[in-house]
């Protein structure tokens, strides 16, 4: 159901669900796979529970924000206080987007409203406190970040996202674009997996997915040993997963066994990848995850017709090694200026100087400004 019930363009409604706004605006498709219809459906299936936030009520230009109050938002890396390095307490923040892939866009209509009224619209979702208040829009392109900052909400560095270009001649051409050195690295990745005797392959996400649930669950466990969900329970998800159209899975195969998988989306012209589990307990699995996370979805993209294949974030000396472009991602905040935002800024530009995954160095100095950057992201 509709909340708020105001009319006048620019004041935000609330809708109970994706589905209940998506029936009454006019929206364009997302460019990114994190911001798709489809996309938004599965989280829904999966419990992601939002506001959902609609800026105008005039069909051709509304905007519809996903929003979550600070203190239900449990992924470190979309924290209010991770973004903002402590500055405004959580629960006078609130974060606009899915929180999920790291890749975050605004769902517009056919008329984009300008970034100011979309600004003053969101202030409305802010929780009311006299210590603090903002909207986060965390990991957006540049483009869209300068769009804010020009309308005076500052914009700081959150992270580094990872693409790979889709040479027409595919793989073979992919080789030649790299210089002698991280050809030669590749060539070597190869050779050890062919030495390991790991064979791959990919093909639609289909069941049973037992097997590389199991595996999945192993990568969780590596980096939070913690997780303590079992292996069923991504199982569901995975057969969640193979509804959303363009769903694939790599695989890797000693002996016959599977021992390494990637389920990636082909979305539009872009291939995502995912999510990724090795077996690792075994000597000739450990060199895989190379094969899993570039070379193989390489090939796959270009047997697809993609034109790119978005790596996302994490591990950019390694991604950039193999022949990967970089491109800045960015976390406005929207205040109301004053106080909050002198805070919002510092909090920005402190988290800026302290990110979890830097560029390599030879990437030279970050940029200070979304306004700094060139050509957008390839979506």
């Amino acid at each position: 159901m509709v909340r708020g019930g105001r009319t006048a363009v620019g004041v935000p409604s609330e809708y109970a669900s994706f589905d209940e706004a998506a029936a009454r605006l006019a929206l364009t498709p997302a460019r990114s796979l994190y911001s798709s219809d489809a996309w938004l459906r599965l989280l829904a299936g999966h419990g992601h529970r939002y506001r959902w936030a609609a800026l105008s009520t005039e069909a051709r230009s509304a905007v519809l924000v996903p929003v979550t109050d600070g203190p239900a938002v449990r992924s470190t890396r979309y924290r209010p206080d991770f973004l903002l390095a402590g500055r405004i307490p959580v629960d006078g923040c609130a974060v606009a987007g899915p929180r999920t892939g790291y890749h975050n866009e605004l769902r517009h209509g056919e008329d984009r409203l300008p970034a100011a009224r979309v600004a003053n619209g969101l202030l409305d979702f802010a929780p009311s406190r006299a210590d603090g208040r903002a909207v986060l829009l965390p990991y957006l392109p540049s483009h869209t970040a300068a769009e804010f900052e020009a309308a005076g909400h500052p914009a700081g560095l959150i992270a580094w996202d990872a693409w790979l270009d889709v040479p027409d001649g595919g793989f073979e051409d992919y080789l030649t674009t790299l210089g002698a050195n991280r050809r030669n690295q590749v060539k070597g990745d190869l050779r050890r997996l062919a030495a390991a005797g790991l064979t791959f392959s990919s093909g639609p996400l289909r069941g049973p997915y037992d097997a590389a649930a199991a595996l999945l669950v192993l990568h969780e466990r590596k980096y939070d040993p913690g997780y303590d969900q079992p292996p069923a329970g991504f199982a569901r998800y995975l057969a969640r997963c193979a509804e959303v159209p363009g769903a694939y899975l790599v695989e890797a195969r000693l002996d016959g066994h599977l021992v390494g998988c990637h389920v990636v989306f082909h979305y539009r012209d872009v291939l995502w990848v995912r999510l990724i589990g090795v077996d690792e307990s075994r000597s000739a699995t450990r060199g895989c995850y190379f094969g899993l996370m570039f070379y193989e979805p390489l090939k796959l993209a270009h047997r697809l017709g993609a034109r790119a294949v978005h790596l996302g974030i994490g591990t950019s000396e390694a991604k950039a090694r193999r022949g990967a472009r970089l491109e800045p991602l960015w976390t406005v905040a929207v205040t109301a200026g004053g106080e909050d935002g002198d805070r919002a800024r510092e909090g920005l530009r402190s988290r800026a100087l302290d990110l979890p995954d830097p560029a390599p160095v030879r990437q030279g100095p970050g940029p200070v400004s979304p306004a700094d950057w060139g050509p957008p992201w390839p979506g």
